[in-house]
């Protein structure tokens, strides 16, 4: 019986978990240059996107792109080098097949 139990609460925690109830953890808004577009993965392609705050630093943070329908806008600011607003979410558990460890952008403002 104690089995049977211990089965019920990892099906309903696991069912909380991949339901949405505990998702974003972070909104948020970086405004920089993209310096690379790459699609990456195994198994599971997911667009990667890369944006410095300042051109001339080393420092380079690294996004993940779901709607593929901002990939052509994002391709285009990076070719006209032009200074780009992404908003992005980060989310506490993400599936392997999605954008596994790095922040999702939901948008993008010139």
């Amino acid at each position: 019986m104690t089995m049977y139990k211990i089965l019920v609460v990892a099906m309903i925690l696991v069912s909380i978990l991949l339901s949405g109830c505990i998702t974003t953890t972070t909104n948020g808004r970086h405004s920089g240059q993209i310096t690379a577009i790459e699609k990456n993965g195994l198994i599971w392609k997911t667009w990667d996107v890369y944006v410095k705050t300042d051109i001339s630093s080393s420092q380079e943070d690294r996004y993940c792109v779901e709607d593929e329908t901002l990939i052509p806008k994002l391709d285009k600011l990076s070719k006209d080098r032009q200074k780009v607003t992404v908003l992005y979410k980060a989310e506490l558990i993400v599936a392997p097949w999605r954008c596994e460890g790095s922040e999702i952008i939901t948008g993008v403002e010139e």
